[in-house]
């Protein structure tokens, strides 16, 4: 791929960057994180009369007609500014899954709200039994005359509080495990049987346990066919999982940026610190990381901005990021001292979030399973040497 930015995309990510900049100072952090709903409403209206949520979608549903590669730009933008929000959420969750699997109806009825700001979409995957290997989801949606009773219990779910719709995996045909038979809702948030949980996290957007109980959701909620929903949420998961490596990304970038600053201006033998070898080559060695796991994670995106898969890719660059991305903490910690701890100060927010992520979609043990499943496949030719 091309990893030069055109010239729209420039003033496209300088304008992302001044925004955020502007409005996630230390104390809009520390605010938004202890308030309610774990994110600031009137920052995320913000956030949408930008365009940024309407980014990527079509003219003729209200948005600007981007592409991917453009909502990479901000989501990486938003991630240095350690921004919390149903942002990254709704987009990987909402945008992108209805744009490639909604109907013209859910297209012409939810896409121009979602990038007006009025609607948020959260995901609700996991459960207590089935985290990452969404085979053993035991959430159950039974049909009878037209419409289905949705009962089950999920975790960890991002903003579930302000949802306006959970997008969600269920079986539609009996099966105590396995790929066949599950489907994907798209469920109002804000209806009877909905039953809502705060969960504790190290992170600071809010986390929580949803459990439907007898919900009542039709044929008109299902996001691609009945019955013929794993395939679909692979896919959805994919492309969540690609624009989660471009926001760590930015994640990375600050805690570097953070640290080479503060290393300018901490002086010890009278010299500032970052005079010394010792921290210009572990801060060569964070840098080095930031822009290897980069151009993974844009390498992912850039494979799906094609329309192509990005399965092994963006295994790679979540693996990559998650196990190289802990040096760059220790590594920004190690250089601040006590100072790195600090609640008034950026790098806590940055090691706290990265915990989070990191956990998030697949730690990097899950990921390079992923990429080893994957050279499992490829013939040995002959004369080929296996160590």
């Amino acid at each position: 791929m091309d990893f030069a930015l055109n010239e729209i995309q420039e003033v496209l990510k300088s304008t992302a960057q001044k925004f955020f900049k502007e409005k996630c100072t230390v104390t809009a952090l520390r605010t938004a994180e202890a308030s309610e709903n774990k994110f600031s409403p009137s920052f995320y209206n913000e956030i949408a009369e930008m365009g940024f949520l309407g980014l990527c979608i079509p003219e003729e549903f209200d948005g600007a007609g981007g592409s991917l590669l453009d909502l990479a730009l901000v989501v990486e933008e938003a991630g240095a500014a350690l921004f919390s929000s149903p942002f990254s959420s709704t987009l990987s969750y909402g945008v992108l899954p209805i744009l490639q699997y909604g109907t013209t109806a859910q297209k012409n009825e939810l896409l121009p709200e979602i990038a007006e700001g009025k609607l948020l979409v959260t995901g609700a995957f996991s459960e207590p039994q089935a985290h990452y290997d969404l085979s053993y989801i035991s959430s159950v949606a039974k049909e009878k005359g037209g419409t289905y009773s949705l009962t089950g219990k999920k975790m960890f779910v991002p903003f579930a509080t302000t949802a306006d719709y959970f997008l969600t995996l269920a079986r539609t045909t009996e099966s105590p495990a396995g790929s066949e038979g599950l489907s994907l809702f798209l469920v109002k948030g804000k209806q009877a049987g909905v039953h809502i949980k705060p969960l504790p996290s190290i992170g600071s957007d809010g986390l929580y346990e949803v459990e439907f109980d007898g919900v009542t959701v039709t044929s008109e909620d299902l996001l691609g066919s009945v019955d013929q929903g794993w395939e679909t949420a692979q896919k959805i998961i994919e492309a969540a999982t690609a624009l989660q490596c471009i926001e760590i990304i930015g994640l990375l970038n600050k805690a570097v940026t953070v640290t080479t600053d503060y290393v300018k201006e901490r002086h010890q033998f009278k010299r500032p610190i970052g005079s010394f070898q010792a921290v210009q080559h572990r801060l060569a060695d964070m840098f080095t990381i930031v822009e290897g796991g980069r151009l993974a994670a844009y390498h992912a995106i850039s494979r799906l901005n094609d329309g192509v898969s990005a399965e092994t890719e963006t295994a790679i660059a979540k693996a990559f990021i998650c196990k190289e991305g802990q040096k760059v903490m220790v590594g920004a910690h190690q250089l601040h001292g006590g100072m790195g701890i600090d609640m008034d100060y950026p790098l806590q927010f940055c090691f706290r979030r990265f915990k989070s992520m990191q956990l998030n979609l697949g730690p990097a043990n899950f990921q390079l399973k992923k990429v080893a499943k994957s050279l499992s496949v490829l013939p040995v030719t002959d004369g080929q040497l296996v160590n």
